[in-house]
This record gives C-alpha cells, sequence and structure tokens, in this order.
C-alpha cells in the first residue's frame, strides 16, 4: 500500500515538473519583454509631442524616479538629442527638475544662467544650451512620481517668458501623463515579475516564495510592489480549493462596490 502512494506522489512531483517545464518553454517563445511598457512608453511619447505644441515650446521631456533616493532619468524626450539625454542621471536634489520633484511645486525660469539651481551637467554632457524652462510636477495618488520639462522655444534666443497659461496648460497635460507613467512604472514591475517567475523553479509554492522575497527590495515604487505582493497571496490563498475561491470572489466584490461609491463623484480619466 505504501509503495502505490510513493509511486502517486512521485508520479504526482513528476508529472508537476514536466508541466511546469513546459510551461517555461512555451512562455519563453513568447517575447513579453517590454510587451506591456513600451505601448505605453509611446503613449506618452505622443502626448509629450502634443504637449509641447500646445505649450508653445521646442523641446520637451519627461523625467522619471531613479531609485528611491530622489533621482530621476529620462523617460523620453522631444528633442534631436534624445539619445544622448537617456544617459543621463540627474543626482538627487539636483537642478531644476530635482528641486520641481522634492518640492512638488511647477517653477518657470526666463533665464536659467540666473538661476542658481539649475544643473548644467546635461548641457555639458548633450552639447545643448538650455535658456528658458518650464519644470512641472507628474503626481499620482497624492505623490510626486516624476517632472514635466519644457525647455527654450521655437527660433532664436530672446525667448519670451512661459506664461501663466501655458503654466496652466502644462499641469493639465502633467495629470495626464502622470497617469501614463504610472501605468508604465507597473508594466516594466509586471514584465521583470515575469520574467523572473519564468527563471524560477518548478514548484509552484517555491515560485511564490521566491517572488514574495525578491519583490520586498526590488528597485520600483512601494505601491506597486505591495500591488504585486497582494496579487501573489491572493494566488496563494485561491490554489487551496473552492471554499478559498469562493471566500475571495465574494471579499473583492465587496470591496469593488466600495471602491464604486467612493469615486461615483470623482471625474472621468481624461476629463481637463
Amino acid at each position: 500500500m505504501s509503495d502505490n502512494k510513493n509511486t502517486e506522489l512521485n508520479q504526482g512531483a513528476a508529472g508537476e515538473e514536466t508541466y511546469s517545464a513546459a510551461m517555461r518553454e512555451a512562455i519563453s517563445a513568447i517575447d513579453v519583454s517590454h510587451s506591456l511598457s513600451e505601448p505605453l512608453k509611446r503613449a506618452v511619447d505622443d502626448l509629450l509631442g502634443v504637449a509641447a505644441q500646445s505649450v508653445g515650446s521646442a523641446d520637451a521631456s519627461v523625467l522619471i524616479r531613479d531609485g528611491n533616493e530622489g533621482g530621476l532619468k529620462f523617460l523620453v524626450a522631444v528633442s534631436e538629442l534624445e539619445e544622448e539625454l537617456l544617459k543621463i542621471r540627474i543626482p538627487p536634489g539636483k537642478g531644476i527638475a530635482g528641486l520641481v520633484f522634492s518640492s512638488g511645486q511647477p517653477m518657470a525660469v526666463n533665464d536659467v544662467s540666473e538661476e542658481g539651481s539649475f544643473w548644467s551637467e546635461a548641457d555639458k554632457k548633450t552639447g545643448f544650451k538650455t535658456v528658458t524652462l518650464l519644470a512641472t510636477p507628474l503626481r499620482t495618488r497624492n505623490e510626486t512620481i516624476g517632472v514635466l520639462e519644457f525647455v527654450n522655444r521655437p527660433g532664436e534666443p530672446p525667448y519670451p517668458p512661459f506664461t501663466p497659461e501655458e503654466m496652466d496648460r502644462a499641469a493639465r497635460f502633467a495629470d495626464l501623463i502622470a497617469r501614463l507613467v504610472d501605468a508604465y512604472e507597473l508594466g516594466v514591475l509586471i514584465e521583470s515579475v515575469f520574467d523572473r517567475a519564468v527563471k524560477t523553479s518548478s514548484s509552484s509554492s517555491e515560485m511564490r516564495s521566491d517572488l514574495r522575497e525578491w519583490l520586498k527590495s526590488v528597485d520600483a515604487p512601494r505601491e506597486h510592489r505591495e500591488l504585486l505582493l497582494l496579487t501573489i497571496c491572493l494566488t496563494e490563498i485561491v490554489s487551496r480549493g473552492e471554499a478559498e475561491r469562493e471566500m475571495c470572489r465574494d471579499l473583492l466584490e465587496t470591496i469593488s462596490r466600495f471602491t464604486e461609491r467612493r469615486s461615483a463623484s470623482s471625474s472621468s480619466y481624461f476629463n481637463f
């Protein structure tokens, strides 16, 4: 009798291992890298171009968090020097972008040569000449996640300063771009989790345990890590049986109804 049980256990383990190996092979045949984040990045780029035209700037860029210490990096740029800009990292608290990011307040500068907080290293590395600049924070859920910058005007200097109306317009575009950037960052994290899962051991429980520990230390926004940790926890619960799945469905439906009531009076996604 015990021999039969051992045989069944061995067959079950072998079956799970074979299934997991087959899944990894099938998944590896699909190019999932950047499949979530790239469309969102293109959307940010497209919207940035529209924003630059609307505000009346020659160049524009979106900067996002680089790590958790307050540094920034360029995500996209409307500029002939985009390739060079994407390699630049702005240290925490440096430059007008760093000041806007840390304060959460917009800033318009008519002549950066007269502004002590201007960080000139980007100009030195690219050969660009920044004269006038408008920067506004990208915010979601009352948190600053990046900076939207508009640089110079078309033509030759001296440039007219950015007007209060253009600052208001920039703020409205920043609201839209911030939501896309937030989705982009979550997409990047999901892609990383997916890649990690494919490379993890064959056992589902081991995979979830590995992902849980990895997510605690990965360089990503806290709210995104918590969302995926919650997903892993939920997956672990529902895998235990029908009663647990039913409980999770009831709980999620209750939460959904609660959040729908709270957001009933909120504005639409792209409401200006």
